[in-house]
């Protein structure tokens, strides 16, 4: 497992950080295809736990919400939060029989990937955005890679067992202490002072082991080990880039509220 996780990080890693340098449409065009493959592998998580998850109107809305993403056209993220309600209010009541418990599972996954997936290019179109990306992806690999070694070295205590057995405390407090030190390194080359980068290393190590620990709640809740197999040693997309899709909203509020970048 160990050996597959390395070979996917050494073809991997390479590839993300051409297309993050990359942006423009390139870059939208991945973020998009990641959506649909995180929907794809959300609905066959829905068919284990006997949900009813509009799989081609989640695409749609993918679609249409990256398009928008890209024109930059005003009030995106806001608007999508707004428009999924009525497309899932009717699909739910004219297509589907009406059922809380399929609405509510759906509304969380279209939020959870479509509208968290779009804080990724939004955060890229920033001013100084491919340093700010650059900053959330490595800053991740980082907080996964030293929580995993040290919980493998050194964990002692169990961190949430009822969600996620194999994490401890130990290895949270190892990928806290590397993110932070990381983001401190990194702070030469974005304008961050040294309080806003230390707060910028806590935040994205607490949200993105959160978001990590939240997929793990779901998947246990599900009884599947992995959202999906498509990266070796990984598993799913949502298995991949549910550290990211916390931390990126995050991240871009506090750069657009601590340094007021328009």
């Amino acid at each position: 497992m160990l050996k597959k996780r390395i070979l996917s990080g050494i073809i991997g890693i390479p590839l993300a950080l051409f297309i993050i340098y990359m942006g423009g449409i390139s870059y939208t065009i991945a973020i998009l295809v990641l959506a649909i493959l995180g929907l794809e592998e959300y609905n066959r998580l829905s068919l284990k736990g006997s949900y009813t998850f509009p799989r081609n109107l989640s695409f749609v809305l993918a679609f249409l919400y990256f398009i928008m993403l890209y024109s930059g056209a005003p009030y995106v993220l806001e608007m999508f939060l707004v428009f999924l309600l009525f497309p899932l209010s009717f699909y739910f009541v004219f297509i589907h029989e009406f059922n809380l418990r399929d609405l509510l599972f759906a509304s969380w996954g279209m939020i959870y990937i479509i509208w968290l997936f779009g804080f990724l290019i939004v955060l890229r179109d920033l001013p100084e955005g491919l340093t700010y990306t650059l900053l959330l992806f490595i800053a991740i690999w980082l907080n996964d890679i030293a929580a995993f070694f040290v919980g493998s070295y050194l964990g002692k205590h169990k961190l949430i067992p009822r969600v996620s057995p194999n994490k401890t405390i130990e290895g949270a407090a190892g990928g806290l202490a590397v993110t932070v030190i990381f983001v401190l390194l990194f702070r030469g080359y974005i304008n961050f002072a040294f309080s806003t980068a230390l707060l910028a290393g806590l935040l994205i190590s607490i949200f993105g082991q959160a978001g990590d620990l939240v997929e793990s709640a779901i998947k246990r809740s599900l009884k599947v080990k992995d959202s999906g197999d498509i990266i070796p040693g990984h598993g799913g997309i949502l298995d991949r880039f549910d550290s990211v899709l916390f931390v990126a909203p995050i991240l871009y509020f506090y750069i657009k509220i601590v340094l007021k970048v328009l």
